[in-house]
């Protein structure tokens, strides 16, 4: 497994909530020019594996691979990655914020097939990221979106112990689609006093991305794991806040 830990590292972006957020991505960014117009799924596939390789508790966090893009005026529902192989083709589903679950095929690794983007871009980056498992019901425990924190701070002081000393988990943000008007995250107590979170419009879940979402944070109280928080609809996303 070590042999692979060195394709990742920590960042620690500073968001317009006011906390230290970790995320986990290459340890450089993989800048695509214009004359290069595909990704090596090699080089992919080793950015994604270590955390497949993760032996440690991991079961409510996830990584994924995004596509990273610098112009703004792109339309990320417009993009498509698809893997091409020698054997078969995959069509590869992004997200609002350019994430996909990478399959992890021996086969494609041992050719090097592509991954391309359609339609071709001039420049963009490709990473992982770390975030929490989404639940379909739309109910989480407090305690079990605790354990996702620590699930994700674990794997990040695994990778690269020295960006994360003396961190903590100190709550999770979650991302909503920008045109998603029925959103809303409801916090019940355990003496059953319920509450909204406040939402901005036009926040960032990564300072280096393009993608306005709208965002809430929800931050641990002090020991108590009680509660639970209900969304009304499905977020893009949700991730823990580390500082």
């Amino acid at each position: 497994m070590k042999r692979f830990l060195h394709l990742i590292a920590t960042v620690f972006t500073v968001t317009g909530l006011g906390a230290s957020q970790v995320l986990a991505q290459s340890v450089v960014d993989v800048s695509k020019k214009a004359d290069s117009e595909w990704i090596s799924y090699r080089d992919a596939y080793k950015l994604m594996v270590s955390f497949e390789k993760y032996g440690k508790s991991k079961h409510l966090i996830q990584n994924r691979f995004q596509i990273v893009i610098k112009d703004k005026s792109i339309n990320l529902e417009n993009l498509r990655l698809t893997l091409n192989a020698k054997s078969s083709v995959m069509n590869l589903g992004l997200d609002p914020l350019g994430q996909t679950q990478l399959p992890l095929l021996k086969a494609a690794y041992d050719e090097n097939a592509e991954l391309s983007l359609s339609p071709k871009l001039s420049q963009f980056t490709y990473r992982s990221r770390v975030s929490i498992q989404l639940r379909t019901d739309g109910n989480y425990e407090v305690a079990d979106l605790r354990t996702a924190c620590e699930q994700t701070l674990a794997y990040m002081q695994q990778v690269d112990s020295s960006n994360v000393s003396g961190k903590k988990c100190v709550g999770v943000k979650f991302g909503f689609d920008k045109r998603d008007s029925n959103a809303s995250i409801e916090v019940r107590t355990p003496n059953q006093v319920a509450f909204n979170l406040p939402i901005t419009d036009n926040g960032l879940i990564w300072n280096d991305s393009n993608n306005a979402l709208r965002v809430s944070q929800f931050s641990f109280n002090g020991g108590t794991d009680r509660g639970h928080l209900l969304t009304r609809t499905t977020p893009i996303i949700i991730v823990a806040v580390i500082e």
